[in-house]
């Protein structure tokens, strides 16, 4: 009974920065994306490797096209712009070790994207992330995007 209450809470801690994550990014707040990836490793697509919380803000915040209220390009300033998008996670599966301080954990994305009122796909495929238990709680420590 105690290892099945340490997963779900480490179900919830863990969704929680998942979530955060995609929020942050949809709300032009590539700062709290680095807060929350502090500790990550990220693997993008051609093997381009972040490490680190401020490599991970500034590349996001280099790569991520940000519209103002007109819907026109503009460089990225924290809250005052927007990539008009809406991340949405799904499929989580966990795989605990047996005393639930490591998680590795597989989800689906799907981005959609609101320009000139229509919305479309713009972005999909899956992460792979691990989670260490430490303590300061859960860490995402590696994200792979395929």
């Amino acid at each position: 009974m105690e290892r099945t209450l340490k997963v779900v809470q480490a179900r919830h801690a863990i969704e929680d920065i998942i979530f955060r994550y995609a929020d942050a990014v949809d709300g032009a707040d590539m700062e709290t994306v680095g807060r929350l990836l502090h500790a990550c490793t990220v693997t993008l697509p051609g093997d381009v490797v972040l490490q680190g919380g401020n490599a991970i803000r500034d590349h996001y915040s280099r790569t991520v096209v940000f519209y103002d209220r007109d819907e026109r390009v503009v460089p990225y300033a924290r809250l005052a712009c927007s990539p008009r998008t809406r991340h949405i996670t799904s499929n989580l599966i966990y795989d605990f070790d047996p005393a639930v301080t490591t998680a590795d954990v597989q989800s689906y994305f799907t981005v959609y994207q609101t320009l000139g009122g229509t919305s479309r796909i713009i972005a999909g495929g899956r992460y792979v992330d691990r989670f260490e238990y430490g303590i300061s709680g859960w860490t995402m420590v590696t994200r792979r995007i395929h």
